[in-house]
């Protein structure tokens, strides 16, 4: 029987014990950190109503309803391929979006676009994970899509094999050449300079990001509660840069890479580290997470050359790279466009309430 509970302060005891089952037979999984979750819903609670649809062993169903806007979002979904039980719960979920007078529901989203969001479509890619991609059993789309939803925003994952790497530096040799001649000084991103230009860095991703479709700003504690010295542990000192401007001194643009520590399997709670786990990985594949460039330095080729600078020492230590979750109508994507590349999509679902 399925329960509606309204949160305030506390998740049901069943809550973090039934994603476990549905990827039991899979290559992948959601990573989902309770201790973090618990402190997200804490944070959030202020401004949202929250209210948790579950039955406690099949389905969770989380409704996310801003006191603000006409716009509704559901979260933590995790489901049997029962298209009943859906049902029932998406219906207790949108009378209530009704009652709060919201016309829309859109999801997954777990609050905004900081934390998880998006479901991935079709098989699994060959790589079958990597770092905070959206992952989730194939038969979640089509169960949407029984509800109503349609894809409302959509992205890729494009991963570009060793074979052609050396065709990619063949094209892009004129950026590598320019590198030496931009009036911009490069800083690698490693927990010290992470520590030392924090407030900067937030900063920087605010203004890249904000105009992006479902984006919504967050608070620093929030911000930090993702991106701190730790996860800049993980980046890759080779790949992951800062171009500040010479004759303003800001920070124009941003690149964070980093491994694949899929295939390493650490323990729970155990958060990769380049110095450490690099020397260990079985395949060396870099990824391109997150790219982008301050609106007041675009149109200047920054983004080919954030790439060039990746390039400088990419056959050194990898042998491919995935450029993960781009949104499909985005610039980025040109970078391997003509280019043989496997390619993963994904979408963020909505829906009219009514």
């Amino acid at each position: 029987m399925l329960e509606r509970i309204v949160y305030s302060g506390q998740l049901p005891a069943s809550f973090f014990d039934l994603a476990a089952p549905r990827y039991a037979q899979s290559s992948f999984a959601p990573e989902e950190e309770a201790d973090q979750v618990r402190q997200l819903l804490r944070m959030e609670a202020g401004q949202h109503t929250v209210i948790v649809y579950t039955d406690h062993q099949r389905l969770r169903l989380v409704g996310i309803f801003p006191q603000a806007g006409s716009a509704a979002y559901f979260g933590f979904w995790e489901t049997t391929n029962d298209a009943e039980l859906n049902k029932a719960a998406f219906a207790m979920l949108e009378a209530d979006a009704a009652t709060l007078h919201k016309q829309t529901l859109a999801g997954p989203l777990h609050f905004n676009t900081f934390h998880r969001y998006r479901l991935r479509l079709g098989p699994a890619p060959s790589w079958q994970q990597f770092d905070r991609e959206p992952v989730n059993p194939a038969y979640y789309p089509e169960l949407l899509k029984q509800l109503g939803f349609q894809p409302s925003i959509t992205f890729q994952s494009r991963l570009l094999r060793a074979d052609t790497v050396p065709r990619v530096y063949l094209e892009k040799n004129p950026a590598l050449e320019m590198l030496a001649r931009i009036p911009f000084d490069f800083i690698p991103v490693t927990p010290e300079s992470w520590v030392l230009l924090a407030d900067d860095i937030a900063r920087l991703i605010h203004e890249i990001f904000n105009a992006n479709p479902a984006y919504k700003a967050v608070p620093r504690a929030q911000f930090d509660l993702l991106y701190n010295p730790v996860y800049a542990a993980r980046l890759c000192p080779h790949s992951s840069v800062l171009f500040r401007d010479q004759r303003s001194g800001r920070l124009a643009a941003i690149s964070l890479c980093h491994p694949n520590y899929q295939e390493l399997d650490l323990p729970a709670g155990v958060a990769p580290e380049f110095a450490r786990d690099y020397p260990r990985l079985p395949r060396r594949t870099l990824l391109a997470k997150t790219v982008g460039v301050h609106p007041d330095f675009r149109q200047q080729g920054l983004m080919d050359l954030l790439a060039a600078y990746a390039m400088q020492k990419f056959q050194t230590y990898y042998e491919e790279v995935i450029f993960c979750l781009m949104r499909a109508d985005n610039y980025s994507l040109r970078f391997t466009d003509g280019l043989p590349v496997e390619t993963a999509h994904y979408a963020l679902f909505e829906r009219r309430v009514g």
